[in-house]
C-alpha cells in the first residue's frame, strides 16, 4: 500500500483483475464510496480524538516524515499541523530509492495519562527490508521522540501497517502485515502497558487466501463489539485498480477469524479505497484523487452496526 508494489506475482496479479471483487449485498455499502474530507496526499489514515480535536495520521509525503491534520469533526474541515517525527530513529535509513517509507502511522494515548504512543513503518537498511518502531509525546499531535534507536519489532520478511488494539480489559495488542514468502499475513503481539514492551509471541489472525486479495491483505484495524471482534482490513495491490477494504470476524480475540465474502467498500469511486480507520460511527480511508499510485486523499463514510456486520452509509 506504498511507494511500490512488492508482493504480488503478475500471475497472480492477473488472475485478480479478473475476480475483482463485487460489493455484497449483506454489507449495505454507502450510496457512492464516500466523502471526500481532505484534498491531499494523506494515504494509510489513522484518527485519534482528544478533548474534542480529531488527530489525523498519515505516511510520508511532502517532505513530512509523519503527516498530521486536525479538526473538529472527522468529516473536517482539516488543517495541517507540523510533522510529528520530525527526528527519525537512527535504524530508519533510505532505501536503494533513496526514500527512508515512513508509513501507516498509527497514535494512541497510554494508560494513567502518562501521554502518547506512535506507532510507524520505517525502512531499516542494515537489514534491507521495513520494520516496527515506536515514539512517545506528551500531547496528541507530537512532536514524538523515538524510544529506542532499535526497532520496536523486526521479523523475517516485511513487517508493516502497525495498529495498537486495546481491549475491555486494558489489556493492548500491536498488530500488524508481516510477508511470510510471497503471502502476506496480520498478526498480532502482545504489548505491556508502556505500550512498548513486547509480551510473548505474536500469533497470526488472517492470511492472504483468495484470488481478489493477490497474495495481499494489509492495514489491519480491529474493533471489538458486544457479539466478537471485527477486523478489517486492505486488500489486493494499492494501485491495482482491485484495491478493496472488508472485514473478518470471531467470537474470540485470538481467532479463527471468518472473512466476510466479497468486499465492504470497493471503487471505482473512488479508486483503490484502503488503508482504513476506524472511529466510532465512521470509516475513513484513503482513496485515489488522480493517477493511481499518485496522491491518495482523506475520504470517510458513516458507520454502522448490525451485530458484528458493519453496516455502511
Amino acid at each position: 500500500m506504498r511507494a511500490t508494489l512488492r508482493y504480488a506475482s503478475i500471475i497472480t496479479s492477473a488472475l485478480a483483475l479478473a475476480l475483482a471483487p463485487p460489493a455484497h449485498a449483506d454489507h449495505a455499502r454507502a450510496d457512492g464510496a464516500g466523502q471526500l474530507v481532505y484534498e491531499r496526499d494523506f494515504p494509510d489514515p489513522d484518527l485519534l480524538q482528544e478533548d474534542d480535536v480529531q488527530y489525523a495520521f498519515a505516511t510520508n509525503s511532502g517532505g513530512t516524515n509523519v503527516q498530521v491534520a486536525t479538526a473538529d469533526s472527522p468529516d473536517g474541515p482539516w488543517q495541517p499541523r507540523p510533522d510529528a517525527l520530525p527526528h527519525p530513529p537512527a535504524w530508519v535509513g533510505p532505501d536503494e530509492h533513496g526514500l527512508r517509507n515512513i508509513w501507516a502511522p498509527d497514535a494512541t494515548a497510554l494508560p494513567g495519562g502518562n501521554g502518547y504512543a506512535l506507532y510507524f513503518s520505517g525502512h531499516n537498511p542494515n537489514l534491507g527490508r521495513e520494520c516496527l518502531g515506536a515514539a512517545t509525546a506528551e500531547r496528541p499531535g507530537g512532536p514524538y521522540t523515538p524510544t529506542s534507536p532499535e526497532p520496536l519489532l523486526c521479523a523475517r520478511g516485511e513487517v508493516i501497517d502497525p495498529h495498537l488494539f486495546v481491549d475491555d480489559d486494558g489489556s493492548r495488542y500491536l498488530l500488524y502485515k508481516q510477508v511470510v514468502g510471497r503471502t502476506a499475513t496480520i498478526r498480532m503481539q502482545s504489548i505491556g502497558a508502556d505500550g512498548i514492551t513486547p509480551r510473548g509471541d505474536p500469533i497470526e489472525l488472517l492470511r492472504a487466501d483468495r484470488p481478489e486479495e493477490a497474495r495481499v491483505i494489509e492495514a489491519p484495524t480491529l474493533v471489538h463489539r458486544p457479539e466478537g471482534y471485527v477486523l478489517f482490513y486492505s486488500a489486493n495491490g494499492f494501485k491495482s485498480g482491485h484495491y478493496f477494504t472488508n472485514y473478518a470476524t470471531s467470537p474470540n480475540l485470538r481467532g479463527p477469524f471468518t472473512k466476510a465474502p466479497g468486499a465492504l467498500l470497493s471503487g471505482p469511486e473512488p479508486r483503490d479505497p484502503g488503508g482504513q480507520d476506524v472511529t466510532s460511527d465512521r470509516l475513513v480511508f484513503h482513496g485515489d484523487l488522480a493517477r493511481p499510485g499518485q496522491a491518495r486523499g482523506l475520504f470517510t463514510t458513516p458507520l454502522h452496526w448490525n451485530g458484528l456486520t458493519p453496516v455502511l452509509g
